[in-house]
């Protein structure tokens, strides 16, 4: 069911009919979405570079090991072992046909043209992360706060360590530093629980018990509100009578895994683990000391989940789920209801970095948890979340580094809860905006593009159906313009690929290999004199070629 919700997902997010595969790219051919991708990427010998196609992926933001994309990773594992059968071929010059090429594909073209048409939640995804880079290395300046040096466990934990993972809604991720280091949920965990308790018991029976306030109080407080209710489940009381309503008619063991099969899920399978003598120890540095609260050592000893452990990858699926309503952006399956996500953020946003709650909502305008083991998760609802580990903390428990990362990012970009006020602050970078627009853009891009030599944005035009034929109002066409600038590669793929008219008359009386040779670019210039005299040599007109290439859609 959650793959063909995901499948209809990227359907609507394409803008492609349910019910056919063609798509009509702009030479006027009738391709299906596998042939269109092919075009994209064949070379002069009709194969693609299989280096060069996983690269363009990555480079989107995919990462290999994202499970929708095991089924072409498998195939073109498999693809790789025929060959090596045959010509004993190596992996980095893997080549592969027209017909082996769509088999590979074919069960996740949908996400692949996604991917390649740049419609991700963050379009310019390696501009994105150099900026995110930047601010990870600012950050890493800040040495001031101290381990939790109450927990023993805590305490041995190099202070040094740095990671940061960011995972966007579309599946985009990306890490930095020591981003595959496990370190412990602690108070990340009740958010996460509260979430798990919403969807399982309801609002109303999960509210008869937890308030949703501030409590002003320190997270280890063992305190009620007027109604005689926990403040909210971010404390330690909100968290413990959670923990007791959360399948409280099952055995302790049966509890613990189905909490554990739900914080996996919710990291989309990535890692989430338990080492028994790290919980073992965790638990006796927390029992021995808690004198001011020893239910918090109960609440550890009978369902375990500050001590299960993640690292900044993993986490930042977690939080990308919450980002996205509640669907886990890597699987596209639905682990807890929309509503209670929305309100998880909202307790998040309002009591979810202790006592510093109030101050980082003013200024940082984000839902976020932190936890004494110096890691945070930081949402930014609809577009990605963020996991951040560094252990020094400051005077309120959380941790120095993240706080910083935190405030960087949103003075960089427009997250902030309020930057998308009219009047707002232009100097901001909105990565959410498409660097090429829809309707006359395209082809103002498509323009601008074959004039600069930028091979890989007429591509993405390609993909997007913007017809590459088309003259401006001079009459000028994307070859004039790339042929006087003498860019060899775009005008090869304007007429082999795209098989544009190579004869276009502007109103100057000018064609594309008149500008070729005015601005002396004679190579550019004898690749239009070739293609024309293999067009005449072969009898067919342009017009001709164009109509005998278009598939029959029957």
């Amino acid at each position: 069911m959650a793959i063909v919700q995901h499948v209809a997902g990227l359907r609507k997010r394409t803008n492609l009919p349910l019910d056919s595969p063609k798509f009509l790219p702009s030479t006027g051919v009738a391709l299906t979405l596998e042939e269109a991708v092919f075009e994209i990427f064949k070379n002069d010998s009709e194969l693609v570079s299989v280096p060069k196609f996983l690269t363009a992926l990555r480079s989107t933001g995919l990462q290999r090991s994202d499970p929708r994309l095991k089924s072409l990773l498998n195939k073109l594992h498999q693809a790789h072992q025929n060959l090596v059968l045959e010509d004993a071929i190596e992996a980095h010059n893997l080549l592969l046909d027209k017909e082996t090429f769509i088999k590979c594909i074919s069960d996740d073209v949908l996400l692949i043209l996604q991917a390649l048409r740049n419609e991700f939640v963050i379009p310019d995804w390696s501009r994105f992360c150099t900026e995110v880079e930047e601010i990870y290395k600012a950050t890493q300046c800040y040495t001031e706060g101290k381990v939790a040096d109450y927990i023993p466990q805590l305490a041995r934990v190099d202070p040094n360590h740095w990671g940061v993972a960011v995972c966007t809604v579309d599946g985009q991720r990306a890490s930095w530093g020591d981003s595959k280091l496990p370190w412990c949920l602690q108070s990340i965990s009740k958010a996460l629980s509260y979430a798990i308790a919403l969807d399982i018991l309801g609002d109303e029976l999960v509210h008869r018990y937890v308030g949703q306030e501030p409590s002003g109080r320190l997270f280890n407080d063992i305190c009620l509100d007027h109604n005689n209710r926990p403040h909210n489940p971010m404390i330690n009381a909100g968290a413990i009578l959670l923990a007791s309503l959360i399948k409280k008619d099952d055995c302790l063991a049966d509890r613990f895994d189905f909490m554990i099969h739900m914080y996996q899920k919710l990291a989309g399978f990535e890692f989430v683990g338990f080492n028994n003598p790290t919980y073992e120890e965790m638990f006796l540095s927390e029992r021995d000391t808690a004198d001011r609260n020893f239910a918090l050592a109960y609440y550890m000893r009978e369902h375990k989940l500050c001590s299960i452990e993640v690292n900044c990858e993993s986490a930042s699926v977690m939080a990308a789920t919450l980002a996205n309503g509640g669907v886990c952006p890597i699987t596209g399956e639905k682990v807890v209801e929309n509503r209670s996500v929305r309100d998880v953020l909202s307790l998040m946003y309002s009591c979810g970095m202790y006592d510093y709650s109030g101050q980082f909502a003013f200024k940082v305008g984000l839902p976020a948890k932190s936890a004494v083991s110096g890691a945070m998760i930081l949402v930014i609802p609809n577009v990605m979340g963020f996991a951040i580990w560094s252990p020094r903390l400051d005077r309120l428990g959380n941790t120095v580094r993240g706080v910083q990362f935190a405030m960087s990012l949103v003075e960089r970009f427009s997250f902030h809860n309020y930057d998308s006020l009219v009047h707002g602050d232009s100097n901001k970078i909105d990565p959410r905006r498409q660097p090429i627009e829809l309707g006359t853009l395209h082809l103002q891009h498509s323009m601008f593009a074959a004039a600069r030599g930028d091979l890989e944005t007429l591509k993405r035009c390609v993909l997007h159906g913007v017809c590459l034929n088309f003259a401006d109002y001079d009459g000028r066409t994307p070859l004039h313009v790339a042929a006087a600038g003498g860019h060899v590669d775009v005008v090869t793929f304007l007429l082999k690929r795209c098989r544009v008219d190579p004869e276009p008359i502007d109103r100057w009386k000018r064609t594309p290999r008149d500008d070729a040779i005015h601005f002396g670019h004679q190579a550019c210039a004898d690749l239009i004199d070739d293609f024309i005299a293999k067009k005449d040599k072969a009898g067919e007109t342009t017009e001709n070629k164009l109509e005998n290439l278009v598939i029959n859609k029957n």
